[in-house]
């Protein structure tokens, strides 16, 4: 009886079955944790992705700058041989007019090594510009606008190189001749470098300023594309802290209030079953010991229905319920209906055993047979 009794009284002090509460508990943390946990982890996740995106912003601008970088050495190179262009053809002319002077065979010998040095660096130079020279780091990668300067600048060139071949050739074959015929055949030859050369200089200067008009264009191109990253890394920060940083510390401010919430109602709670724990350990005691001192008159009316006598003479009716697969003996009585347990509530619960214990041994309890004080002794079944 003592063990029933006390599960009774258990399922009394939590008001169910503590089990049942146990669980109900632990399932709430876990939900709590969860959705920290799910919070965490979407917190991550966007984090990550604000990163990623930034650094994708960061290598990206990387590239463009190193990519305008390189191009902008190769501009710079192409700037100055388009420029030297201009120098060795007055070199070329001057170089002429060095051998048309020239009266002792060894100087000229020397200035036509010279010559012809200049020519052959101009040439390549030349055609460099237009198509690209691995020797001379030159890249040949012109815009339509260059091509078509070139293609201007291209009959005065060819006319320069022609005479200056020419001469050349002449100087070498008729080196023993006079002075006099020697300047007589290099005159015609001369002379159209020297109008050449006042043609090709100026259209020259167009190709370089050309080159260095375009090389500007790229730079500030280069700034533009800066800027718009810049613009861009700006608005990507200003979208994550508004659409990410900030809804996600919103939702990580509203979990800590939620847990601390719970924490608090559970501590609450606690509280309040401490609370009615000991009331009902009171009353329990109060209880039992009114049991142990006066038995009441008890009666059965049915199996798991009852009928006990109260002090004043009167009978409170007590049914057996199974309540969540709990089996409880709830009583008619004020007493029980305030504290969910009685001195009725006890006594049926004593008679109950004992039916049990009677099913157990093969002697089935006949719903119509009356028990009372005189025909059972609780005393003795206490003791069975």
């Amino acid at each position: 009886m003592y063990n029933y009794e006390y599960h009774i009284f258990r399922e009394l002090r939590w008001g169910c079955d503590p089990d049942s509460e146990e669980k109900n508990e632990e399932a709430h943390m876990k939900s709590i944790v969860y959705d920290q946990q799910s919070s965490s982890h979407r917190l991550t996740r966007l984090y990550i992705g604000a990163l990623s995106t930034i650094a994708l912003l960061a290598l990206l601008g990387q590239i463009v700058i190193q990519f305008s970088l390189l191009r902008q050495s190769s501009d710079a190179l192409v700037i100055n041989l388009a420029g030297r262009q201009r120098m060795l053809s007055q070199e070329l002319t001057k170089a002429a007019l060095a051998i048309y002077v020239t009266t002792e065979a060894t100087t000229r010998a020397t200035n036509v090594a010279e010559m012809r040095s200049v020519e052959a660096l101009w040439i390549q130079s030349h055609n460099g510009l237009q198509h690209g020279d691995a020797g001379l780091g030159l890249p040949g990668n012109n815009s339509d606008v260059v091509k078509r300067l070139f293609a201007s600048i291209q009959p005065s060139f060819q006319a320069m190189v022609n005479a200056a071949d020419q001469l050349l050739i002449f100087v070498g074959r008729d080196q023993a001749s006079p002075i006099t015929i020697l300047r007589a055949g290099i005159l015609p030859f001369l002379q159209i470098l020297l109008t050449q050369v006042q043609i090709f200089l100026p259209e020259m200067n167009t190709v370089v300023s050309q080159y260095q008009s375009e090389s500007e264009g790229r730079v500030n191109q280069l700034k533009v594309i800066e800027l718009s990253l810049l613009v861009l890394t700006l608005v990507v920060l200003a979208f994550e802290g508004s659409l990410i940083f900030r809804p996600a510390l919103q939702r990580l401010g509203k979990s800590v209030k939620a847990l601390t919430r719970a924490e608090q109602q559970i501590a609450d709670h606690m509280k309040e079953l401490e609370h009615k724990s000991a009331e009902l350990e009171v009353a329990f005691a109060e209880a039992m010991a009114a049991h142990r001192k006066v038995m009441p008159h008890a009666r059965v009316v049915a199996f798991g229905r009852y009928q006990v006598q109260g002090a004043m003479g009167s009978y409170y009716a007590v049914e057996s319920r199974q309540i969540e697969g709990n089996l409880l003996l709830t009583c008619e009585c004020p007493m029980y209906h305030r504290n969910l347990i009685c001195t009725h509530s006890l006594a049926a619960a004593s008679l109950h055993s004992a039916l049990l214990r009677n099913q157990q041994h093969g002697m089935p309890p006949s719903p119509s047979k009356r028990i009372d004080s005189s025909a059972l002794d609780f005393r003795n079944q206490l003791k069975g």
